[in-house]
């Protein structure tokens, strides 16, 4: 019987891999699961995410995957539906199409999914805020107090879950603190991973101490993006002469490089850091049996990795030329000469969603009044056509900070009023000036497709703070 008249039970997805999941750019794919084997033309045709989601079906046996071509926007509530077509006039039209063409009964699947909360950290300048770490969230238009009045916070980084930031901050509870103080500390933001549910970790403004500045001076500072490695700029307080990088992976003791550096990076996946002394790169691997120092001496500094860390832009300053390479570490590969210019080149971020476009921060020079006066802005780098688009002039000083959403949709600055460092000082920028105030504007980045036209927008003034990092 079940052979002429076919088994009737109907044909429905069991379990939804994203079901009450807040999902990140770091979820690549989600899983569904049927009661039964099913046709997979049938799920690739009546498969639909609103608003879009790009992506390719796979499949073995009676379990899908979709495997996304396309970052998830953050802010943002998706709807996933699975359902048979619904072209019909009616209900019984519907049915008598249905029973002729499928020989099944497919029970409608519909859920919805989040993706992140657009949200942002950074210091604050302006009275109870003052030097504080603040968490601002976009979508609920939300802002956290995360640190204490005690504690003035210079430079932080996010932990890719964003449960957590790094900090660097001076105690001032005594009235002598000053910069040979800072120490390294984790504070809990509130924006938990879903696969957490203990209450410790939900918490806001929870602080743990992660490196003491007893012995030595603590310096700057990078979270690898996975989380797993921290380094350290730190010089022996009894001896200056001791001075090096040192690596802290989890709860182990941290250990010293042996390694100066005036300007690091760290890799994506943490297994190796970027060493800019005396105008020499080198790459550093942090392994204990991984291999010896690469010396890259034809540049100067490296100055990001790109979303998939299969390559890296690096920066070669010779007699007042400044030049931009491509390269991916192949010793049988040449590098490839993205530009060159006069202009001094402060930094260079990717942007995260094709991995074919960096923003550069560039440093021009015009006279005014007799005196030369530095002039900074931000441009799109077509890493393909070497093609460069000026979008935005920028504050009148080398200290901007640069930071890109997630999702690719926007980017973060700060503008900020500096004056000589007097006794009373508490807020200093890379370059060692006192912060006297600051404000964080947001940038909407234009659409980076093949072939469109880069159409700047002005940006849009948010709050009182400096130093803005957007949440991963």
């Amino acid at each position: 019987m079940l052979w002429g008249f076919g088994d009737r039970q109907p044909i429905s997805v069991q379990q939804f891999s994203w079901e009450g999941k807040q999902v990140s750019v770091a979820d690549k794919f989600f899983s569904f699961s049927l009661n039964q084997a099913i046709d997979p033309d049938f799920v690739e045709a009546n498969l639909s995410i609103d608003p879009l989601l790009p992506g390719r079906l796979s499949w073995t046996g009676k379990k899908f995957f979709y495997t996304l071509t396309d970052l998830p926007i953050y802010g943002q509530e998706y709807q996933l539906k699975l359902a048979a077509p619904e072209d019909s006039d009616s209900e019984q039209e519907e049915e008598e199409k249905t029973e002729e063409i499928l020989p099944f009964t497919f029970e409608p699947f519909l859920t919805r999914f989040q993706s992140r909360d657009r949200a942002f950290a950074y210091i604050g300048t302006e009275g109870d805020d003052r030097g504080r770490l603040i968490l601002f969230n976009l979508t609920k238009q939300e802002k956290s107090i995360l640190t204490p009045a005690d504690l003035t916070v210079l430079d932080f980084e996010a932990y890719p879950d964003g449960d957590r930031l790094l900090f660097a901050a001076i105690p001032n509870a005594t009235f002598d603190a000053n910069l040979e103080d800072l120490q390294l500390y984790t504070v809990t933001t509130g924006l938990e991973d879903d696969t957490v549910t203990t209450t410790d970790e939900t918490v806001i403004g929870k602080i743990d101490l992660v490196l003491d500045s007893e012995e030595y001076v603590n310096g700057k500072f990078q979270l690898a993006d996975n989380g797993q490695r921290i380094i350290v700029q730190r010089v022996n307080k009894e001896d200056s002469r001791d001075r090096s990088l040192w690596v802290i992976e989890g709860k182990a003791e941290p250990r010293g490089l042996g390694i100066p550096a005036e300007e690091f990076l760290l890799a994506p996946d943490a297994d190796v850091v970027a060493v800019s002394q005396e105008g020499r790169l080198s790459i550093v691997p942090l392994g204990r049996n991984s291999g010896a120092i690469q010396a890259k001496e034809q540049f100067t500094r490296l100055l990001a990795f790109s979303p998939n860390h299969n390559e890296q832009i690096a920066l070669q300053e010779n007699d007042g030329i400044t030049s931009l390479y491509l390269t991916n570490g192949d010793e049988d590969q040449d590098d490839q000469l993205l530009l060159r210019t006069l202009t001094p080149i402060v930094d260079c971020l990717y942007e995260p969603r094709y991995g074919e476009t960096i923003y550069c921060l560039k440093i021009d020079q015009a006279e005014s009044l007799g005196q030369i006066v530095e002039e900074p802005f931000l441009s799109a780098l077509d890493i393909a056509t070497g093609n460069e688009t000026p979008l935005l002039a920028l504050p009148n000083y080398r200290d901007v900070r640069l930071s890109v959403a997630a999702d690719g949709l926007a980017l973060l600055f700060d503008q900020v009023v500096t004056a000589n460092p007097t006794q009373n000082s508490n807020l200093f920028t890379d370059s060692g000036l006192a912060v006297e105030g600051g404000r964080v504007w947001l940038l909407a980045l234009p659409e980076l497709e093949q072939d469109a036209e880069i159409q700047p927008v002005p940006p849009e003034s948010l709050l009182p703070g400096f130093r803005p990092q957007w949440m991963p």
